[in-house]
């Protein structure tokens, strides 16, 4: 059975509409964006409590490819519909900078050109630049924002970074350990141990 909204008209399916209890019969909506906006008429009741709030801190795993840079547009859009703020994250795996020093040890004999200093300044300006890719979004969405580059484990980082966060949105495949935050068999691992809902974006 379909019921139509109050609000916009669109006509849902009864059991997937969103229940707002009244003075009278309970009134039913398309979503929660219409239950939001109250019951129509004199009987309205009073704005819907128990509907869970648009999440307004949310960090956003950044690597550089594009699923994650579809998370930052994703998250700049429910941040900006919450007058939220997005923080955004990127990590730079210190394994990284101890392969490079096996390996430089190793070829004593064959110079390969990089210092391990430089390496590791090169990882992080990679990682500054994924995040100053992600935040020339936020500023033109008009979205207040932060950036933060970790020098640790991408998992550890990223789980870290959301403690305090009411949602984290991060990208279902990255670009690999040489740009940083490896998003792609890490996401699973996130959800697995997160204690922050997360959002997967494809």
């Amino acid at each position: 059975m379909l019921v139509k909204c109050p609000v916009c008209g669109a006509h849902t399916p009864r059991d997937v509409a969103v229940e707002v209890p009244a003075r009278g019969e309970p009134v039913r909506f398309c979503s929660a964006r219409c239950a939001e906006e109250g019951v129509p008429g004199e009987d309205a009741a009073a704005p819907l409590a128990e509907l869970p709030a648009l999440p307004r801190r949310i960090v956003v795993a950044v690597d550089g490819s594009g699923p994650a840079q579809r998370a930052v547009e994703h998250a700049a859009s429910l941040a900006r519909a919450a007058d939220g703020e997005l923080c955004l994250v990127a990590a730079v795996d210190p394994r990284l900078l101890r392969a490079f020093d096996l390996v430089s040890g190793a070829a004593r004999t064959v110079d390969l050109g990089i210092a391990p200093d430089e390496v590791q300044r090169l990882l992080r300006d990679d990682a500054a630049a994924q995040l100053e890719r992600g935040a020339r979004l936020c500023r033109e969405s008009g979205v207040k924002h932060s950036t933060r580059v970790e020098m640790s484990p991408p998992l550890a980082a990223i789980l870290e970074a959301a403690e305090e966060a009411d949602l984290l949105v991060m990208g279902s495949r990255g670009l690999g350990a040489i740009s940083g935050a490896v998003l792609g068999s890490l996401s699973h691992r996130v959800i697995a141990e997160s204690r922050t809902p997360v959002l997967v974006v494809h």
